[in-house]
């Protein structure tokens, strides 16, 4: 599976004359890196490399495209950057693209139609090559830059297992007034002064040969019999395991050589040093320049800004009346509120007034009632007296009657 934030990092370019299939691939795989540059073909492609500001990482192109197709489109690259990883997308595999593509650089193949996984593991995979690559190539500059300032400070000399020498390099050859052919296959002891003590040499030659590297001061002679001083430092090479050569570096310890000695080493520190703010800075020029991209149409965004400040300010005003209004009828409202709790207060206390006057009246009522009651049943026993002293007289008159009776009938 690809390395999904290895992948963020890396800027790509599609060049591909078929939109649909342009489109399709932007959707595809936009979202796994930082930026997707799209071309339709490689005339608008070399265009764009060299209008874009930010680096591209690697360019997956077809081969067969109108105006300029793939190979002659790898060529044009190559004479620009020798290095970047470049993958052909294609519906054909005969031999004479292959070759082609092969002897101009392409770093990868894949066949149509696309498989987006397939893709992505084929340039994570490239890229992360062409990434050791360069760090080795950056390295092996380095040490070419390192080795080529030591020999301007340093006297260095190689020889071999019989101690013939191999190499000397200008600022012995300078120093020593030797040329090659005075030394070249000669044996390296012939540098040495004669009060050079044999034990020195032969404790130099032991710890050499045991793979380990050897410091100490030597006195040298050159050419004319001059006399030099120097602190050396011998090193077995090894190729395979097996030590092959030895090579020795000596710096001169007289006092003005010293100076001049410690003079090219700060010259070299600070070859180095500025070497590393170069880089520094050129990463954050990089990063400045891909920063200032961003704000390309800042005056137009800067002109649209203006006018939707304007548009603010003009509703703000809007919304200023709009609350100086909501202001006065809120003020009207609490007002109204106020006349209406009043109200409601009075109401509230007439009903209160009414409800005791209810309340009296009900008692009023319901002792009336009581009384009425008690009226209506001393009139119904007032109306039972009657009637029964109705009845009796009744019953009294039909006494005197039958008596009026007996006595006409006396008579």
């Amino acid at each position: 599976m690809f390395n999904k934030d290895f992948l963020k990092e890396l800027t790509i370019m599609f060049v591909e004359d078929d939109e649909l299939i342009c489109e399709q691939l932007f959707l595809s795989v936009k979202d796994f890196f930082k930026e997707v540059i799209i071309a339709k073909n490689g005339e608008e492609a070399l265009e764009k490399i060299s209008k874009s500001k930010t680096r591209i990482d690697v360019i997956v192109s077809d081969i067969l495209m109108p105006f300029m197709n793939g190979i002659e489109f790898l060529e044009n690259v190559r004479k620009i950057d020798k290095h970047i990883p470049f993958i052909f997308s294609t519906a054909y595999s005969e031999k004479e693209y292959l070759i082609n593509a092969i002897k101009h650089g392409v770093s990868d193949f894949f066949i149509k139609p696309l498989d987006v996984i397939l893709l992505l593991n084929k340039i994570e995979t490239v890229c992360e090559k062409n990434r050791k690559e360069m760090e080795i190539i950056n390295h092996q500059e380095m040490i070419k830059e390192y080795f080529n300032t030591i020999n301007k400070v340093a006297i260095v000399y190689i020889y071999d297992l019989d101690g013939k020498i191999l190499y000397i390099n200008d600022f012995f050859k300078e120093l020593s007034k030797y040329d090659d052919i005075d030394l070249i296959g000669k044996d390296y002891t012939k540098i040495y002064h004669l009060d050079v003590p044999k034990e020195i040499i032969k404790k130099q030659e032991e710890s050499l040969k045991n793979g380990e590297k050897f410091k100490g001061n030597f006195k040298y002679s050159t050419k004319d019999d001059s006399i030099f001083y120097v602190n050396c430092t011998t090193l077995p090479i090894k190729e395979k395991d097996e030590i092959s050569r030895f090579i020795s570096i000596n710096f001169l310890t007289t006092k003005e050589e010293n100076e001049r000695r410690e003079f090219k080493k700060k010259v070299l520190y600070n070859f180095q040093e500025t070497k590393k703010i170069f880089k520094k800075a050129q990463e954050k020029i990089d990063e400045l320049t891909f920063e200032l991209s961003k704000y390309q149409n800042h005056d137009k965004k800067e002109k649209i800004l203006k006018e939707l400040q304007i548009e603010n300010s003009n509703y703000f005003q809007e919304i200023y009346l709009v609350e100086d209004k909501i202001k006065k009828i809120k003020n009207r409202q609490d007002m109204f509120t106020f006349e209406i709790n009043i109200k409601i207060k009075e109401i509230s206390q007439s009903s209160h007034d009414l409800v005791d006057h209810s309340d009296k009246l009900d008692k009023k009522i319901s002792k009336m009632s009581h009384e009425i009651k008690l009226r209506d049943e001393f009139i119904k026993k007032l109306e039972s007296e009657v009637t029964e002293r109705n009845q009796k007289i009744v019953n009294l008159e039909d006494v005197l009657l039958h008596r009026e009776n007996q006595v006409s009938g006396k008579k």
